[in-house]
């Protein structure tokens, strides 16, 4: 991709095969032991979702290679798999034993490195060098907010590269918060600095924590790439 997307902004976007077939909405992401990007699971309709949780229809949601997608368009996610080819979640070895998913993740406590708990994961970010970060945010960020004396809300970028271990108790960092290296002078990115930002993040491992400033209510419809 040439622009940084959200998994909110992806939700949105029909995912469409390689023969032109809607396929569905993208319900859940995939990540593999390393912390990388490994693929999409698919939803269906709403009724199909609620058929499949209630145990009505089989919960057989189709699951895209991260490789696969060809193109993100303003409606849709294009990939290079016709639709009959593709494989779902339930097929051996399609999803890894060992992998874990965003909405995993979001469900986790986060601890830094001293085991002090600090927010939770409220968004995740598909960077342009391929690799994912996630947007903390929660009353453990608004209280960080107070320590350095900063009053609106903020949330934290954290590259996946700052994450220890994920285990059954919660996501650790390799890090205590007092040392995370923050935007200077600890002031949270303005809506267009994070959009510059983001975007020239063409490279893996250059993507660092940083402060970015959490939109107002009334501005939520034009910032729906971080929430």
């Amino acid at each position: 991709m040439d622009e940084y997307r959200t998994i909110s902004e992806l939700r949105k976007r029909s995912v469409i095969s390689r023969d032109g077939l809607k396929i569905g909405r993208i319900i859940d992401v995939v990540f593999d032991s390393n912390y990388r990007l490994h693929s999409f699971v698919v939803g269906g309709s709403r009724w199909e979702e609620l058929s499949e949780f209630l145990g009505i229809i089989e919960d057989i949601d189709p699951v895209i290679p991260a490789d696969a997608v060809l193109e993100v368009t303003e409606d849709s996610i294009n990939i290079n798999i016709p639709k009959d080819k593709l494989k779902h979640k339930l097929e051996e070895g399609v999803i890894p034993e060992d992998a874990f998913t965003y909405n995993e993740l979001k469900r986790k406590k986060i601890f830094d490195k001293s085991d002090q708990k600090f927010g939770k994961v409220v968004n995740l970010i598909f960077l342009p060098c391929g690799e994912p970060a996630l947007i903390i945010g929660g009353t453990r960020m608004e209280e960080f907010a107070e320590s350095i004396k900063f009053e609106e809300n903020i949330d934290l970028l954290l590259p996946i590269d700052y994450i220890d271990r994920i285990d059954l108790k919660g996501i650790k960092l390799k890090t205590r918060i007092s040392e995370l290296q923050l935007t200077k002078d600890n002031k949270p990115m303005d809506k267009e600095t994070q959009r510059v930002y983001l975007n020239s993040l063409k490279r893996k491992g250059e993507a660092k924590t940083q402060l970015l400033m959490r939109p107002k209510p009334e501005e939520f419809h034009d910032f729906a790439r971080f929430h």
